[in-house]
């Protein structure tokens, strides 16, 4: 859905309130573009990394316009995460998602894992 403030959303299950899951479509669509960017690269099992763990990776650089308050992309030459807020009202909390290619981005996220 896309709200009258140019937000998009959902509404999870049909009866629930809005919930804006980006400011704006062109957001929306560099977020996605990025997923698909980093198709090809290894991923790296889902909530292997803490976020001081993700801060010691060097070289990583905000991609504004496929970030926003509850999702925030950062992307090297050789490494790309993807921070988000999950949607469980109840309890929330925030996770990454980490990809890498070459041997060095490899060596980088693997270190992190020692």
């Amino acid at each position: 859905m896309i709200h009258t403030d140019g937000s998009v959303g959902t509404d999870v299950d049909g009866s629930s309130p809005y919930l804006r899951t980006a400011p704006s479509l062109p957001h929306l669509i560099e977020s996605h573009a990025l997923t698909d960017a980093v198709a090809t690269w290894k991923p790296w099992p889902a909530g292997s990394f803490t976020a001081s763990a993700i801060a010691l990776l060097d070289g990583l650089v905000e991609v504004p316009e496929a970030s926003w308050g509850s999702s925030r992309w950062r992307l090297s030459d050789t490494v790309a995460v993807m921070g988000y807020d999950t949607w469980d009202r109840e309890h929330p909390r925030r996770l990454a998602r980490v990809w890498s290619r070459g041997e060095a981005g490899h060596h980088q996220v693997r270190t992190l894992l020692d």
